[in-house]
């Protein structure tokens, strides 16, 4: 299974999932106005992309809900089926038809005045869609408070929630097209405490993502990424085969490039700065 890579099996909002969501926020909220959200929200989808799609069936359960504020936060999470295991999921992040959920979190309830039970959202709702996306929008208004959020999902027991704190901090997203997937006015280096705690993550899915995401900090900061995958060689945490994956999978197209601190990073060397362009120093030649 490929764990670096968004399913597409899964890329719409329709008619059939509306009817499904509508079932499940009525099951917990009989005062929710099915027949208006109905009569509204599925009208608009055929001539939306994706992502507007998203965001109309959030407004939508916006304007139905019977209530506001965090009150109106219980709702959409106490309509969630009550295990990630129930929806029948197969792939990495879940289904698109619990994407409207936390967008509604995210886009009406991003406040100063509800952001601690906001910010507990996505440990909930992750595990049945990817929400790494709406989080970036907390990190853009609410940076210290979420990344304190951050450093706490890092060492959550759930490994979809560990995942998150990788993903939500890489400055892009490459599967995720602005202005869906908003840069954040974060360091290149933000994100480095968390990976720290992450590198040696029992699960394999949470190692993929602090090898994506320091791929992203060897493309934007060169220096910074074969010298933090030193250090994390050097603490003794993570050694052997389960680093040498690591580094290369996060130094990949580096390598490719045949840049020398890649392949000192990965082979356990100090970088000889004689040889700035190639692989190796070439042969020396014997004396004649």
């Amino acid at each position: 299974m490929n764990h670096g890579r968004r399913s597409s099996a899964d890329g719409t909002i329709d008619a059939e999932r509306i009817a499904r969501i509508v079932r499940e926020v009525h099951a917990v909220c009989p005062e929710f106005d099915t027949d208006a959200f109905v009569a509204s929200v599925p009208a608009d989808l055929p001539q939306l992309e994706l992502s507007a799609r998203i965001a109309r069936t959030s407004q939508g359960l916006r304007d139905r809900l019977p209530v506001t504020g965090p009150d109106a936060l219980d709702i959409p999470l106490r309509s969630l089926p009550p295990t990630p295991a129930a929806t029948a999921v197969t792939n990495d992040f879940g289904l698109h038809l619990y994407s409207p959920r936390s967008d509604y979190v995210s886009r009406y309830l991003r406040t100063a005045e509800h952001l601690e039970r906001s910010l507990a959202a996505p440990t909930r709702t992750t595990g049945y869609f990817s929400v790494e996306l709406p989080v970036r929008h907390f990190l853009a208004d609410f940076p210290d408070e979420t990344m304190k959020a951050v450093d706490a999902w890092s060492r959550d027991e759930g490994f979809r929630v560990r995942r998150l704190a990788s993903e939500a901090t890489r400055l892009p997203l490459p599967w995720a097209p602005l202005p869906w997937a908003p840069r954040i006015a974060l360091p290149a280096d933000a994100g480095l405490p968390v990976l720290k705690t992450l590198n040696d993550d029992l699960h394999r899915y949470v190692r993929t993502y602090v090898a994506n995401h320091m791929g992203d900090v060897a493309a934007t900061q060169p220096d910074l990424a074969p010298a933090t995958l030193q250090r994390w060689r050097a603490s003794g945490r993570v050694t052997g085969e389960q680093f040498a994956i690591l580094a290369r999978d996060a130094l990949s197209n580096r390598l490719k490039e045949g840049w020398p601190p890649a392949h000192a990073a990965l082979l356990g060397y100090v970088q000889d700065r004689r040889w700035p362009s190639c692989a190796a120093p070439p042969p020396s030649r014997a004396r004649s």
